[in-house]
């Protein structure tokens, strides 16, 4: 199953989550009907009593569904906290903390998108999550456990599989699906209220004038709490529908990631080992969101949210001895050998490159070892990152990056200047993750000073009165994921289903890239065909031509309404700007930071181009 398939399948999954969600509330309006007409000697038939009965459940469950969404409303982070996740010091001294760092770094270059907030849960259980509405708001939580007892590859395997989840649209469902199970599990909530209230009421009120009553609210509380009881079956029901096919693909990308198999075995024989239940008091809530199971083992299968360790196993690493490696002593942590940068640098189908591997892995690592330690120090404090965002858009031309100087904070600028002198070793790939890293530190700003920050940066894009490419690919990555972050948003809705309506957009996007290549006119033609093709429209019926320059706001304007499209014409969309990318040879840093760019946008994030020099 490639990307988009998993796209498509997140979304299929939230259809078969409306529809258990529906039942859920017609089986709890009905129970709720023939109660009430039992106890009040009412004709069951009687229509208006079914819907008032009706009205009043649906504005419950829509206010259980509202109040946990607008709790959740800022992604990832706040998933980590109802956790009790604690954030990770990106600079942090500590071995097993800065080995955690070093691989979801190494993974969130491999897979092309900024580098998650990551937390570390205070459970001694192994486990994982990925939450967030996309990859802007994403957040990685680990346990101490995890962090402790894994092996480096063990670690690895981890976080290769939720960053499968980041990837495929799976955290969005996850985060809809916590809001929508609070929605039909709070009639049960009513009722453990009504149920509390009367008791206190017992206990204190008088017989006389309030016996009645209390008994009344006695008996109301506890038909709802058992009523609500259909909303905890369709609820475990829910979560055990959604959450075991995407464990096995997860797992299954994990190990496409990593081209390691034994060490996501390793992780998942030492929770049969160990454990993986938390104790936070919230977890049944995100029960559906772990790696292993964070709480108690289902009564039964169709209950269950995870595959069986030993089934999981068996799917990825056949030859996998779980009892040997139970009883086995846990090897110490080792460093991967790193390849050395400069080995792959660009090229590989599109359609081959949305589902990273092994390879990428390798070449981020190399990529992050090849970092100048200052720059690996800077990026992870506030306003060393802020310095180094800056010192990459600084103009070549003395009296211009004077002008841009003059917009940069003046407790910034010294440092800003020294880092732009340093900047010309700095390869576009290089530039390009040293931004993914800084996006997790820049999450620290206030909203005031991401305000200012945002400003100083377009500032500095347009001080010379031109946007070059790279700054277009720049700011467009980096403001994108935190206005995403800053602003609560969720990401766009799909409005187009259809190629046909947005193929001037895509023209643009074609146009920009064939450009972007460089040669003469009889070149670009051919490498804008090359994707015009990929399309599979006719030529007659829908004539697209190449431009001569770059319009970047009409470029900007045309991935706004791109992004709101389907997984499967997004597909074909970046299949098509890929075959414009792969007509030059090789494929040149402009190119490819264009195009990276462009997948981002349409939240298709794509991971570093690799061909054997």
């Amino acid at each position: 199953m490639d990307f988009f398939e998993r796209q498509a399948q997140a979304q299929r999954n939230t259809t078969l989550l409306v529809a258990y969600f529906v039942l859920a509330v017609v089986g709890i309006i009905l129970a709720i009907h023939i109660t009430f007409s039992l106890i009040l000697g009412y004709d069951w038939t009687n229509w208006e009593a079914l819907g008032w009965t009706a009205l009043g459940v649906c504005a419950a469950v829509l206010v259980g569904s509202l109040a946990k969404m607008a709790e959740l409303a800022s992604g990832g982070r706040a998933v980590a906290a109802m956790l009790g996740g604690v954030p990770v010091d990106l600079n942090t001294t500590d071995p097993a903390e800065r080995r955690l760092v070093n691989v979801v770094e190494e993974m969130s270059i491999a897979s092309g998108v900024p580098v998650p907030e990551l937390f570390v849960l205070d459970e001694k259980g192994i486990n994982a999550f990925a939450a967030g509405h996309g990859p802007g708001d994403s957040a990685i939580g680990v346990t101490r456990g995890c962090v402790e007892r894994l092996t480096r590859d063990e670690l690895q395997g981890v976080i290769a599989h939720e960053f499968s989840h980041v990837l495929h649209g799976d955290m969005r469902l996850n985060i809809r699906l916590i809001g929508v199970l609070n929605g039909i599990l709070f009639l049960a909530v009513i009722g453990g209220i009504l149920m509390r209230l009367s008791i206190y009421s017992r206990g204190g009120g008088s017989r006389r004038d309030g016996g009645a009553s209390v008994v009344a609210f006695l008996a109301l509380g506890i038909a709802l709490y058992i009523i609500g009881w259909i909303g905890v079956f369709f609820g475990k029901l829910i979560k055990a529908a959604v959450s075991r096919e995407r464990e096995f693909l997860a797992d299954a990308a994990a190990v496409q990631f990593t081209r390691n198999p034994d060490g996501l075995a390793g992780a998942l024989a030492k929770i049969a080992k160990f454990s993986s239940r938390l104790q936070n008091p919230r977890a049944e809530e995100a029960s559906h969101m772990f790696f292993g199971n964070g709480v108690g083992d289902a009564w039964m299968l169709w209950f269950a949210t995870h595959p069986p360790i030993d089934v999981r196993i068996q799917r990825i690493a056949p030859g996998f001895d779980l009892e040997a490696a139970k009883k086995a002593i846990p090897v110490p942590p080792r460093k991967p050998a790193y390849s050395e940068p400069g080995k792959m640098v660009a090229g590989g189908r599109l359609a081959e490159m949305m589902m990273p591997g092994q390879p990428q892995v390798v070449v981020a690592a190399a990529l992050l070892d090849s970092l100048p330690e200052s720059a690996k120090t800077a990026v992870h404090e506030l306003h060393g990152a802020m310095c180094l965002v800056y010192s990459l858009l600084l103009s070549e031309d003395e009296a211009i990056r004077e002008r841009q100087l003059a917009l940069v904070e003046p407790t910034c600028r010294s440092e800003t200047t020294a880092m732009h002198a340093t900047r010309g070793a700095l390869t576009s790939a290089q530039r390009l993750a040293i931004v993914d890293i800084a996006v997790p530190t820049l999450r620290h700003l206030s909203l005031e000073q991401y305000q200012r920050f945002r400003e100083t940066v377009r500032g500095l894009v347009e001080a010379d009165g031109e946007i070059h490419l790279f700054e277009f690919t720049l700011q467009k990555i980096l403001v994108r994921h935190l206005d995403l972050y800053f602003s609560d948003q969720t990401g766009p809705v799909v409005r187009y289903k259809s190629l046909i309506p947005l193929l001037p957009e895509t023209g643009v996007l074609l146009s920009a890239l064939a450009i972007a290549e460089g040669g003469d006119a009889d070149a670009r033609k051919a490498a804008f065909s090359a994707g015009v093709r990929e399309l599979l429209v006719k030529p007659a019926a829908y004539p697209l031509e190449c431009g001569e320059a770059i319009d970047l706001a009409a470029f900007d304007a045309a991935l706004e309404k791109l992004a709101t499209a389907a997984p499967d014409v997004k597909r074909t969309i970046l299949t098509a700007c890929g075959a414009v990318v792969e007509t030059g040879d090789p494929a040149n840093d402009t190119q490819i930071e264009l195009l990276r760019a462009i997948a981002d946008a349409l939240d298709c994030p794509l991971p570093p181009f690799l061909r054997t020099a």
